[in-house]
């Protein structure tokens, strides 16, 4: 009995010796918890400042936008009017002897001022012509018009001054496939700089006078897109 007695005694003490480990190891947890809680704490705070007046990033002067004349003017300084022409195109005051083109004839000069708007970024520009001819109203008036389109050329140049023929062509010979012709890259402009687009715009004769009259009577509108981006 006493042999019993004694080992049951001896796995009692064993027993809450465990326990008192226990409730010690949760007491010094508490106490680690309550250290990290009552600690120092500290942070600092940065504002990341542009060079504009409200600080911050960007600001007014970080805006890129182009424009363009309607008026035919010779040089930017001249022009009256900037417009943006954007989303809806602007008509180009009219031009002498557009509605008179012959095959192998004269051509006509179409003059676009362009400008860089913005204050801070220069700017890449190019330039395209679209056939924005609407559909006709027969099937021969069509095919006329598609005939027309296939003779007409632009040539572009770029001028201070387009008041004289233009020294040299940016781009010749510009045709229209697939409704437009290829973009041109234009000189890039400096902040608030800009230049008058000279467009020398002709029809070629047809490759035989059946090619060439299938022309006679058409009719092609045209339009003229500036692409910019900016350039830092």
């Amino acid at each position: 009995m006493n042999t019993i007695d004694n080992a049951a005694a001896g796995t009692s003490d064993r027993r809450s010796g465990r326990k008192r480990a226990v409730v010690a190891a949760g007491a010094l947890l508490g106490v680690a918890a309550l250290a990290t809680g009552a600690a120092f704490t500290d942070f600092g705070l940065l504002n990341i400042n542009g060079g504009g007046p409200d600080g911050g990033l960007g600001g007014a002067d970080n805006r890129y936008n182009i424009q363009v004349s309607a008026g035919q003017e010779n040089t930017v300084d001249s022009v009256a009017t900037w417009i943006e022409a954007n989303p809806d195109a602007a008509d180009v005051a009219p031009v002498a002897g557009a509605d008179s083109l012959v095959p192998g004839g004269a051509p006509i000069y179409v003059k676009l001022p362009v400008r860089n708007d913005s204050p801070t970024f220069s700017s890449k520009l190019s330039l395209a012509f679209e056939n924005v001819t609407g559909a006709a109203a027969t099937p021969e008036q069509e095919a006329r018009n598609k005939a027309y389109a296939g003779l007409l050329r632009v040539d572009i140049a770029e001028v201070d001054d387009a008041s004289a023929e233009p020294a040299a062509w940016t781009a010749s010979k510009l045709d229209i496939k697939d409704g437009h012709t290829a973009a041109a890259d234009l000189h890039q402009l400096d902040p608030k700089a800009g230049k008058v687009v000279v467009a020398k715009v002709y029809l070629l004769d047809g490759a035989d006078q059946a090619a060439t009259n299938a022309a006679n009577g058409g009719t092609v509108k045209l339009q003229a897109r500036f692409d910019g981006s900016s350039v830092n």
